[in-house]
């Protein structure tokens, strides 16, 4: 059974997509703040993190560049009201690990078909095969990451 860590300070967003995620037999850590979520991949074995931009204590950037240094095999996704392109273009350069950016409102089918997508994919291919796949879709298409 994969594990998914959700952090989200949006209370009811979080309770939603953790529960949709249980349902299909995830089993899910729950973050209120960056902070907290870099603590449970500290102590946890996470197969998947999905992060929100916006964040108490600390950003969802700055999880995800903490993140990446204790664990930089395990795909980060984020998922942000925030669909400019500066703000994805500054989710993708928090490193590698980041491999997809999900501009809400998602629905739960969509949420929940891009996360069993990520682990797929990155268990057979690896992170770089998901990150350029995500890319490669119209809406990430116009992000131009820096060399």
């Amino acid at each position: 059974m994969p594990t998914v860590l959700y952090a989200e300070d949006d209370r009811s967003c979080r309770q939603l997509f953790a529960f949709v995620l249980r349902a299909e037999g995830y089993a899910v850590h729950e973050a209120i703040n960056g902070a907290q979520a870099v603590q449970i991949v500290r102590d946890e074995p996470i197969d998947v993190v999905i992060l929100d931009v916006r964040m108490p204590m600390m950003t969802g950037y700055d999880a995800a560049r903490l993140i990446g240094k204790e664990s930089p095999t395990t795909p980060i996704i984020f998922v942000s009201a925030k669909g400019l392109s500066r703000e994805i273009e500054r989710a993708f350069d928090c490193g590698p690990m980041v491999v997809d950016y999900l501009v809400k409102p998602v629905s739960t089918t969509q949420f929940l078909l891009r996360v069993e997508q990520v682990l797929q994919v990155a268990r057979t291919y690896g992170l770089g095969v998901v990150r350029q796949e995500s890319l490669a879709r119209p809406e990430l298409a116009y992000v131009r990451l820096r060399p």
